[in-house]
């Protein structure tokens, strides 16, 4: 290649690491979280649950997605196992809490997607409920028992469904300012709600940017960081509403950032999906 080749080549995509669940999605597995990443202008990679590979890894990366996935194992934040605690992966569990803290340690952008903003707050401290149903207030909480819409959803990213199936939804109200409010220009919103669970205690640094109409926490963002966890399956919601690609717009926004040195910590507020 020339030089003359060179000056005109694209510019990189920003390498960014997702951890994903080797359980439960099958081959949605390798597309759900990726699809829209690579849309923003990012380069999705599949990251090894091997702890021993995290310092390398992420002197590679230049941001971090904690993917959806199982049930967080309580002993990770000072609980028994209630028999409302759906299935768990501590293996992944004793990966993705290196993984976010040393990938906070060293200013990464991080997006934490349903499990992955569960992680982002027992890592930094916090608890969860085991299942909303423990909270008399939260019985109401929209929920999907047997994850059946979801399995439906899974089938509609892969191409063997057509029309956006019928699943359970709420609204969210948005604090500001937040990277969320940003993206989403300062409209209401409404969002999937797949989840059983729920955060308790936040961890340290972490402020909630939305919730339910009932209180369940639906984001967290950690201050003075490019770091935001979504409760919902964010990359999902994209088909319903454009706006919330623009959260992917944002992160690899901070991905580019980051490896120049200068990461941004909100989306600017014309970006489109």
């Amino acid at each position: 290649m020339s030089p003359r080749d060179r000056d005109h080549e694209p510019p990189r995509r920003p390498l960014i690491g997702v951890s994903v669940s080797m359980h439960d999605f099958g081959d949605y597995g390798g597309v759900g979280v990726q699809r829209p990443l690579y849309a923003a202008g990012g380069m999705p990679v599949m990251l090894p649950q091997l702890p021993e590979t995290i310092e390398a890894v992420l002197g590679r990366l230049d941001a971090v997605v904690l993917a959806p996935g199982r049930d967080i194992d309580p002993v990770r934040y000072g609980q028994e196992p209630h028999p409302l605690l759906a299935a768990i992966e501590p293996q992944r569990d004793e990966f993705e809490f290196a993984l976010a803290a040393a990938a906070i340690a060293r200013g990464l952008p991080i997006l934490g997607i349903c499990r992955g903003m569960q992680i982002l707050n027992v890592a930094r401290g916090g608890t969860m409920v085991q299942d909303v149903r423990l909270r008399e207030d939260w019985r109401e909480h929209p929920s999907d028992p047997g994850w059946h819409a979801w399995k439906q959803m899974e089938q509609l990213a892969l191409g063997w469904q057509q029309a956006i199936p019928e699943h359970p939804r709420h609204p969210i109200k948005v604090a500001v300012p937040s990277i969320l409010a940003t993206a989403l220009g300062g409209e209401p919103a409404t969002v999937n709600s797949f989840h059983h669970q729920a955060l308790g205690e936040l961890g340290d640094g972490l402020r909630a940017t939305a919730v339910a109409p009932d209180g369940v926490v639906e984001a967290i963002e950690l201050d003075g960081a490019p770091v935001l966890g979504v409760q919902w399956e964010l990359q999902e919601e994209c088909r319903i509403d454009a706006r919330f690609a623009r959260v992917f717009g944002w992160f690899v926004d901070a991905a580019v950032h980051a490896r120049a040195g200068s990461p941004v910590l909100r989306p600017p507020a014309v970006r489109l999906s």
